[in-house]
C-alpha cells in the first residue's frame, strides 16, 4: 500500500500532516488525485472545536471517529474507479459533493440527501480531501468542463450553496436582499441573488476591506462600524425593508440583524454555522409573518455552478485571497485564518504543489 501525504485532524487546534495509507477505489467509489481543496469555515470551526468531527460516539453513517482528514471542498482528476462504476474514467476531471447519506431515509430516496437521516460529510465523518488522494462515490462526482481551470473549480462547492440556499426561498428575483457577512458563503449568496435578478442587494460586514469585491459584484455595501444597520436597510430600501435576508455568519448579533431588517412577509435564511446555540425572536416572526428558512450543502447545484463560471458570469480569481501547501496548511491556512480571517474570502491548498490544472 503506498503512502501519502494528509493533514490529520486529532483535536483542538491539532492538525498534523502526515503520511498516511493511499485509498483505494470500493465498488461505487473512485479516487480522486486531489490537485486542489478549500479551506471552508467549517473546517475553521472544527480546528478549534471539534464541531461535529465525532470524538468519542462513532458517527452513525460512517461508524468513524477522529483521528481522520479534514477538508471536503476538493477538485481534481481520477486515478482509479471502482467496481460497478459507469461514465467515468482514469484522467477525467472532476470535482465532488461532499456530503455522506444512507441512500435509504425518505430524504435520500426523495432526491434531498442533503438532509439524509444519518447525514455525514467527507472530512467531517470519513477521511476527507486535504490529502493527496481521496475516495469518493462516483454519484457524488461533477465533470468539469475543459475550459474551467481547476483552482476556479475549487470554489464551486461554496458557491453552490448560494445557488441552494436561493431556490429553498422560492427565489428572489425583483426583491430586496440583504446579506449580513461577505465571507465567501456570503459571496456566494450576492452571486445567486445578482443570477435570480434581485431588485436589490445590500451587503453587510465589519470594515471597509470588501466593499470593492461586493459592488465589483453589483451589490452595495455598509459598514457596521459606521451606524445602525437596520437605518441603513431602511434608507437603502426607501423605507421598504427588506423581503428577503440570508445569515451567513453564524451568531447571534447577525441574527438579531437579518430578523430587525425584515419586513412583514420577508423571508430569513440561516446559512451560517454556530458554535453556540443562539436565541430567536420568534415573536417577531409571528406578529409579522415573517419566514425562517435554514440551508444544509446543496444537492445538484454545483453543477449549476460550473455552467454559471464557464459561461463567465463568475469570475473566481478575486475570491482567492491565498493559497497554500499541505506542508503550510496549519500555519499560514488554518492560523491565518484564526488571526486575520477578516481579510480572507477563500484560501486554498495547491495539494500537489503543481499549479496543474
Amino acid at each position: 500500500m503506498f503512502s501519502v501525504k494528509a493533514a490529520v485532524w486529532y483535536g483542538h487546534r491539532d492538525v498534523r500532516v502526515e503520511e498516511t495509507s493511499r485509498p483505494s477505489a470500493s465498488p461505487g467509489h473512485v479516487v480522486v488525485e486531489v490537485r486542489y481543496a478549500g479551506i471552508c469555515g467549517t473546517d475553521r470551526h472544527e480546528y478549534v472545536g471539534p464541531v461535529f468531527i465525532p470524538t468519542a460516539r462513532p458517527h452513525r453513517l460512517t461508524g468513524k471517529t477522529a483521528p481522520l482528514i479534514i477538508g471536503h471542498e476538493f477538485c481534481g482528476v481520477i486515478s482509479e474507479v471502482g467496481d460497478g462504476v459507469t461514465g467515468w474514467h482514469t484522467g477525467d476531471r472532476v470535482t465532488a459533493n461532499g456530503t455522506l447519506s444512507c441512500g435509504k431515509c425518505e430524504a435520500c430516496l426523495s432526491g434531498r440527501y442533503n438532509v439524509c437521516e444519518k447525514l455525514g460529510f467527507l472530512g467531517v465523518n470519513l477521511n476527507g480531501a486535504f490529502a493527496e488522494y481521496v475516495e469518493v462515490e462516483a454519484a457524488r462526482l461533477f465533470r468539469i468542463p475543459d475550459s474551467v481551470p481547476m483552482r476556479d473549480a475549487v470554489l464551486t462547492e461554496p458557491l453552490a450553496c448560494g445557488i441552494h440556499a436561493t431556490k429553498l426561498m422560492g427565489g428572489v428575483g425583483g426583491q430586496d436582499v440583504v446579506i449580513v457577512g461577505p465571507g465567501i458563503i456570503g459571496i456566494g449568496a450576492l452571486l445567486a441573488a445578482r443570477h435570480d435578478e434581485a431588485r436589490g442587494i445590500l451587503v453587510i460586514g465589519v470594515g471597509d476591506l470588501r466593499r470593492e469585491l461586493v459592488e465589483s459584484l453589483g451589490g452595495s455595501y455598509f459598514d457596521l462600524g459606521v451606524g445602525d444597520p437596520s437605518q441603513a436597510v431602511r434608507e437603502w430600501s426607501h423605507g421598504r425593508m427588506a423581503d428577503a435576508a440570508y445569515e451567513c455568519v453564524g451568531s447571534q448579533a447577525a441574527l438579531d440583524s437579518c430578523v430587525s431588517m425584515l419586513k412583514p412577509g420577508g423571508k430569513l435564511m440561516v446559512m451560517g454555522v454556530f458554535e453556540h446555540p443562539p436565541t430567536l425572536r420568534m415573536n417577531d416572526f409571528q406578529e409579522g409573518e415573517r419566514r425562517l428558512f435554514t440551508s444544509q450543502a446543496h444537492t445538484s447545484e454545483i453543477q449549476e455552478a460550473l455552467d454559471r463560471i464557464e459561461a463567465g458570469e463568475i469570475d473566481v480569481g478575486p475570491l482567492i485571497t491565498r493559497e497554500v501547501t499541505l506542508d503550510t496548511l496549519v500555519k499560514d491556512g488554518l492560523e491565518e485564518l484564526m488571526r486575520n480571517g477578516e481579510r480572507h474570502i477563500k484560501v486554498i491548498i495547491d495539494i500537489q504543489e503543481k499549479g496543474a490544472d
